[in-house]
């Protein structure tokens, strides 16, 4: 079951973040402030998904302004910056995949971001073959790459970029 994350949610999510982390280095640096990178204030929406009672996924929206959007995003999505949203802090458990609960996840965010005419954007670590070949699955274009300047300040982490084509 997909439902909108709750404030209750964000303990069992760090639980299963570090079971994904301990599994595949996603986040590629684990954040000094796991809850605060979680919940990001910039967050526009998030989602779980719930089995038997156990979370087993997450996904979130998150807003971008003019020195965040990525240049790729921007020529290949003519809108204005306001109007892209970034899939983040998606994730599903190990023992949970090859279910469809990223496939659930992600149709919730593009749901949500077409009922609002908001259009989906991501960058993904080039070294996560499993997550581009995800997106490109779904039908996502692949627009470019960029680096990202981790946190420490010094190591760089190559990316992949996307964008989602507008619906016919």
């Amino acid at each position: 079951m997909i439902r909108p994350r709750r404030s209750e949610d964000v303990e069992p999510c760090l639980t299963l973040l570090r079971e994904v982390y301990g599994a595949d280095r996603y986040p590629v640096r684990w954040p000094q402030d796991p809850a605060g990178w979680l919940a990001a204030r910039d967050g526009l929406a998030a989602w779980v998904s719930e089995t038997d009672g156990a979370l087993d996924g997450h996904l979130s929206l998150h807003g971008t302004d003019e020195t965040r959007a990525r240049r790729q995003w921007r020529d290949a999505v003519p809108v204005p910056v306001e109007r892209l949203a970034v899939v983040s802090r998606f994730f599903v458990a190990p023992a949970a995949r090859g279910r469809g609960i990223g496939s659930a996840l992600i149709e919730t965010a593009q749901d949500h971001a077409a009922e609002r005419g908001l259009r989906l954007v991501l960058d993904v670590a080039h070294h996560n073959h499993d997550a581009i070949g995800f997106y490109m699955r779904r039908g996502w274009t692949r627009v470019g790459n960029a680096t990202l300047v981790l946190d420490d300040g010094e190591t760089l982490l190559p990316l992949v970029l996307f964008v989602l084509p507008e619906p016919d």
